[in-house]
């Protein structure tokens, strides 16, 4: 496990963003309290980050890179498996990130309104992959002939941005958000 004292300034300051953002919320974080919490001086946070947003906008894209790691391995081990397993594995994965962490959520998903590139195109990346798990299926026969796979894999995407709502504030579980929003979107989807 790697101690505060081991992580660069850099990646001090960033933790401590996200901490005081977890205490505090975004809207009244200051850079001297960011200094103090990441116990880096002022001038050495300032060579770093101009301001709180261009902190968190780091946060976001070191994140961005961390759970499409984790992605790409829930592909590699799917390899060959069911593309429905895959895909409730995949869709696991986004809906328990946003549930270890409320500020974690609410900062991605607020990034969402004016995205980094990184975020953007990390959607693109996850739409694709969705994208070509529904095509497997549609290559197996398992979807409907009708059905339009690109829409489907948008219905995909939006379906875990609203579950991730009711995750975050606990009506739902990870595990029974995927559970229905996997019978919601395939219901009139799949042949029978």
């Amino acid at each position: 496990m790697t101690t505060n004292d081991e992580l660069s300034a850099r990646e001090r300051i960033m933790l401590a963003a996200i901490e005081l953002a977890d205490q505090q919320g975004t809207g009244r974080m200051t850079m001297s309290a960011v200094a103090a919490r990441a116990k880096v001086s002022r001038p050495t946070l300032y060579s770093h980050f101009a301001d709180v947003s261009r902190i968190l906008d780091a946060w976001v894209e070191q994140e961005v890179v961390r759970v499409e790691a984790q992605l790409q391995d829930v592909l590699d081990r799917g390899a060959g498996s069911d593309p429905m397993t895959v895909l409730g594995d995949y869709i696991d994965l986004q809906l328990i990130y946003f549930a270890e962490s409320p500020t974690r959520a609410l900062l991605t998903t607020a990034a969402l309104g004016s995205p980094p590139q990184s975020v953007t195109g990390h959607i693109e990346r996850f739409r694709a992959d969705v994208h070509g798990l529904l095509s497997v299926m549609g290559t197996q026969g398992r979807l409907r002939a009708d059905v339009d796979v690109e829409m489907l894999a948008g219905l995909v995407i939006a379906g875990i941005t609203s579950m991730t709502r009711h995750v975050l504030e606990e009506h739902i579980s990870p595990t029974e958000a995927r559970r229905q929003l996997l019978d919601i979107l395939f219901r009139g989807s799949l042949r029978s």
